[in-house]
């Protein structure tokens, strides 16, 4: 009774320890939400007013583009020889073409005599032209800037004759000489002719920029002479009127504060008279929204020509905020619905606590029995391992002993032996005993080699002295063994680096190594035309620093059936042949022994499909020269 009370204690405990962590929870995840849309509306308004910025530099861009466009056009029609010699009908034609080519910004182009009258208004009918033709525009300024300046000008906004505001460009017509330009050799070269036109209205321009804003951040643009003038804005009304007049301040002061406005006001005066003045500024009303005001030159020859703006809400940002407040209330809801569910799984899981327990010493009780019984059987194996590997060592041991004896003797006998056929018998003995010979060594070495105790005896060789012994030493088996069957053995070449090269290895287990590839690509290569191909050569080493002098690579070729595919994968590795004739012990005993003087030994079928290449590499000790080192 007592003990069933002390439990419910200790669960009441632990509900109430998981209440208060869950309304702690949420009291965090609210605070760090709120962190959260803070920054996340800090992000939302620097991207307005990145974009605005990016929006303003990019449309002036634009516009400086289009008009600068439009200059050299004017430039060559005061250039051209039907204008410079009165031509008229040609000069029409010309001038109408190049309205067409700019009709996406310009209104006409016009042609003004000497005098400042009207000789010839683009794309305009018979009608029209008579009450236009002669009419004297003389007194407006782009007549007279461009004649006494003497070179292209640019108007601010003018109220044409029809009423239309517009912006105007001239190019002043002087005279040329040459043969072509008949009329005009008459006067002095220079002399001033006239000037060509181009108008543009400021709706046009106005609505050619609004075609490039995002529309996603509700944008309007504004333009601004360098004296303050506005020469489109959304609101039509503004057209024409000083953003720094008193209507227009008024009107200001009505939505800024006076500290906004004085703001503004340094800002858009910065703004239209400075060539290099690009920003912005954040406009607060007094209904509290903001607005990004980002302003960027039009620069035509370097002149600050036009200040194109562009106003950006900050309404993005107010969504924004809006989302963020709705996603903490959902935030809040879940984590009291998750606080409610771990609080109900927690009772369940101390109502089952007992039943669990008693579940984990059962298996806790099995996995110990189980541990002890993988222990015994652990130990038992290793005791199977010893035991094999002594019985492998004993065996070969064994059979090495009685080995040597039957090999010299029977070498004795079939000496003092005449008879060919007795001769072929005990060939055949001593190349088993030989062969059988070979097997114990290689149990022998890998024994030593899954025992770790390999003993290696390092000393100072010449890798080319060690395989030019090699094959003599098998030139002679063969012209002593198979005197009427030399001719069918492969013919062997020897490639040495022309510099010696030294290493420091066991130089009877290198020999080792080279004399089981020679015997395999021996024994693969055929009988009729069979090739081996030894050749030694230097290598750079990767690591520089335990290998300073390099490489020697040493590859044995031959022109046998190659490495079956099959094979290729596990050529290196333990009774792995495809031979009748051989154990596959042989490449594995090589392997380890390489890499036990820090080399690689791998291989590959030769390109031409015939044969395979071995390859073994060993760290170089020297170069040429006496070496005097003492043995390790």
């Amino acid at each position: 009774m007592l003990r069933g009370l002390a439990i419910s204690k200790n669960s009441l405990v632990i509900l109430v320890a998981i209440g208060a962590t869950a309304v702690i929870l949420s009291i965090l995840a609210f605070q760090y939400s709120n962190s959260i849309s803070t920054k996340v509306i800090d992000i939302a308004t620097q991207e307005i007013r990145s974009n605005a910025i990016i929006q303003a530099h990019d449309l002036s861009e634009i516009l400086t583009n289009r008009l600068e466009s439009i200059i050299p056009l004017l430039q060559t029609l005061a250039d051209s020889p039907a204008i410079q010699n009165n031509e008229y009908q040609r000069a029409r034609l010309i001038i109408d073409s190049r309205q067409n080519y700019t009709n996406s910004v310009t209104d006409f182009y016009m042609w003004l005599n000497g005098d400042g009258k009207i000789v010839w208004i683009s794309n305009i009918n018979s009608t029209a032209y008579q009450q236009y033709k002669d009419f004297d525009l003389s007194y407006r300024p782009y007549f007279t800037m461009a004649r006494d300046r003497g070179m292209e000008y640019y108007s601010s906004v003018i109220e044409s004759n029809d009423k239309v505001p517009r912006y105007y460009l001239s190019y002043p017509i002087l005279s040329k000489q040459g043969v072509e330009y008949s009329g005009s050799n008459v006067v002095e070269k220079g002399s001033f002719m006239g000037v060509v036109v181009a108008g543009i209205r400021t709706s046009v321009l106005g609505d050619l920029l609004k075609m490039q804003l995002l529309p996603q951040f509700n944008s309007t643009i504004g333009l601004l002479d360098k004296n303050g003038l506005i020469l489109y804005a959304n609101t039509q009304s503004y057209i024409g009127k000083n953003i720094f007049g008193r209507e227009l301040q008024s009107a200001l002061s009505t939505l800024l504060s006076q500290r906004s406005l004085n703001q503004l006001n340094e800002a858009l005066n910065a703004s239209v008279h400075s060539a290099d003045a690009s920003g912005s500024i954040d406009v607060i009303s007094k209904e509290g929204t903001v607005n990004t005001l980002a302003f960027s030159p039009v620069l035509l020859n370097g002149t600050n020509f036009l200040t194109l703006y562009v106003a950006a809400p900050h309404n993005l940002a107010g969504d924004v905020a809006s989302a963020i407040n709705e996603q903490n209330y959902f935030s809040i809801l879940i984590i009291t619905i998750i606080g409610s569910i771990a609080t109900i799984i927690a009772y369940i899981v101390l109502t089952w606590n007992k039943r669990l327990h008693a579940i984990v010493n059962s298996r806790t009780k099995e996995l110990d029995k189980a541990n002890k019984e993988l222990t015994a059987a652990y130990e038992q194996l290793k005791i199977h391992n010893k035991t094999q590997k002594e019985f492998i060592d004993i065996a070969a041991h064994e059979l090495r002993t009685p080995l040597q004896p039957i090999i010299g003797i029977t070498n004795v006998i079939r000496s003092k032996v005449t008879d060919s056929e007795q001769q072929k018998l005990l060939e055949i003995v001593i190349r088993n005993a030989k062969r059988l010979q070979r097997l114990v060594e290689d149990v022998l070495d890998v024994t030593r080699i899954e025992g770790h105790t390999l003993d290696i005896k390092k000393e100072v060789f010449n890798i080319n002295d060690n395989i030019a012994s090699i094959l003599l030493e098998y030139r002679s088996q063969m012209e002593r063994n198979n005197k009427e069957k030399y001719s069918q053995f492969p013919e062997i070449s020897f490639q040495p680096e022309k510099a010696g090269v030294y290493v420091r290895a066991d130089k009877g287990r290198i020999t080792q190594v080279i004399s089981n590839l020679i015997d395999n690509a021996i024994k693969f290569a055929p009988h009729q035309n069979g090739k081996l191909d030894i050749v030694v050569a230097r290598s750079d080493s990767d690591n520089r620093e335990e290998e300073p002098n390099g490489n020697v690579i040493v590859s044995v070729k031959d022109n046998g059936t190659g490495i079956d595919p099959e094979v290729m994968p596990r050529l290196f590795s333990k009774f792995v042949t495809k031979s009748f004739s051989g154990t596959g012990l042989g490449l594995y005993v090589s392997k380890n022994i390489i890499e036990a003087h820090g080399g690689k030994i791998w291989a590959e079928n030769n390109n031409d499909g015939n044969g395979a290449i071995f390859y073994f590499s060993l760290p170089i000790l020297g170069m040429t020269g006496p070496i005097n080192i003492s043995p390790q």
